[in-house]
């Protein structure tokens, strides 16, 4: 028999910290369970990986002195990030817009690094290709707002990996002919970005697909393990550093083109993150 309480019925219902979500998707993670103020506390902490990696590539490209085309990359990165931190945090679609393109652009960017690796490229196509890029990202922003279909920005967020994918292919299959050090530390880069892509790509579709199951299984575990099976986390870490690698293999690449490779090698941090920086000669 439930016994009514005037005083309890007055009290208003707890409501979310940024309200209801108004975003189109709504991940497997429980909302607001961790801490009052993040919807999705896993997803949005594990963006401090995409931080971390784009103010490293970020300092490398300025004490080194490359080209602020590479700079850009990162900085772009970089508001990838923040806007998934935001998205995920609030669950609100204008901060989802901020997530979702900005990895439209910031791919642009590193498709543009792809197809003008080549120094022997024609003078005067910098300005055809950029205008193209910028009528892609036009075009597909355009649609996107006007469709709300998460699925469009995905295959146009795809369309561009795979441009970038196969580009750095034919690269590497040139540079074999001629470099083969470069080759083998080409490769290595281009590995590590395609794996790192991949699986995070295999996770974010097992925690779309299995959800349910998925949390049911961190509702039977203890607390502390529960957060190990959050898999859309491990897509924003996954993708973070395959994103960090695909432009530290676009520094390389365009060295290799210029001829100014042997003034730079590859080193890596503690943690095995690869990074470019000046031969000891140069130093």
């Amino acid at each position: 028999m439930r016994l009514d309480n005037p005083v309890a019925d007055a009290i208003p219902k707890a409501i979310n910290y940024w309200g209801d979500a108004t975003s189109t998707i709504d991940w497997c993670e429980e909302n607001y369970v961790v801490c009052k103020y993040i919807a999705e506390f896993w997803n949005t902490s594990t963006n401090l990986v995409f931080f971390a990696l784009a103010l490293l590539g970020m300092y490398k490209v300025r004490v080194t002195g490359q080209e602020n085309r590479f700079l850009l990359c990162y900085m772009a990165m970089l508001v990838v990030g923040l806007g998934s931190w935001l998205f995920h945090m609030t669950l609100q679609y204008k901060w989802q817009l901020a997530d979702e393109l900005p990895m439209v652009y910031g791919t642009c960017v590193c498709l543009y690094c792809a197809l003008r690796a080549d120094v022997k490229a024609r003078v005067g196509s910098d300005l055809t290709v950029s205008l193209a890029l910028f009528a892609y990202s036009t075009i597909v922003t355009l649609v996107y707002v006007q469709i709300r279909k998460p699925v469009f920005h995905q295959v146009a967020y795809g369309i561009e990996v795979f441009c970038i994918v196969l580009l750095n292919t034919r690269h590497q299959i040139e540079i074999r002919k001629t470099n083969p050090r470069a080759y083998i530390e080409l490769r290595q880069l281009f590995w590590v970005g395609l794996l790192s892509f991949g699986a995070a790509f295999v996770l974010w579709n097992i925690d779309n697909i299995f959800c349910g199951n998925l949390r049911a299984i961190r509702n039977a575990l203890p607390s502390v393990f529960s957060p190990f099976f959050q898999l859309h986390a491990y897509w924003h870490i996954g993708t973070a550093l395959g994103c960090y690698t695909t432009i530290v293999y676009q520094q390389y690449l365009r060295l290799v083109k210029l001829n100014t490779i042997g003034d730079y090698r590859i080193r890596k941090t503690a943690l095995f993150v690869p990074y470019l920086d000046k031969s000891v000669k140069e130093i």
